[in-house]
């Protein structure tokens, strides 16, 4: 049987803790109303000022994921523009990542 550690234990207040296993089964992780959340989205959006609009469809509206909401947009499946985009709850806001060469 795995060891369960209990959050609690470590600081978190109760109402945001979970529990963890050690590795034998798989890990869960829940996100909390202030914690974080990523998903990544292909998706055809603007070149360099995705809207509101295609960020909305990449990854639903901003208070739909919440605020704490983080996630990557890989524009139209190609090696080109990649976006990180954070939920406030009401906004959507995105930096461009620069491509290494």
């Amino acid at each position: 049987m795995p060891l369960v550690t209990d959050l609690i234990g470590l600081g978190m207040p109760p109402q945001h803790a979970v529990q963890i296993c050690d590795g034998v089964q798989p890990s869960i992780v829940n996100a909390t109303a202030a914690g974080v959340r990523t998903k990544q989205a292909i998706n055809n959006v603007n070149d360099t000022t995705p809207t509101a609009a295609e960020l909305t469809t990449s990854f639903g509206a901003p208070a739909t994921v919440g605020s704490g909401f983080v996630g990557i947009v890989k524009d139209n499946d190609a090696d080109t523009n990649c976006f990180v985009v954070v939920s406030n709850g009401t906004s959507f806001f995105y930096l461009k990542f620069t491509k290494a060469t």
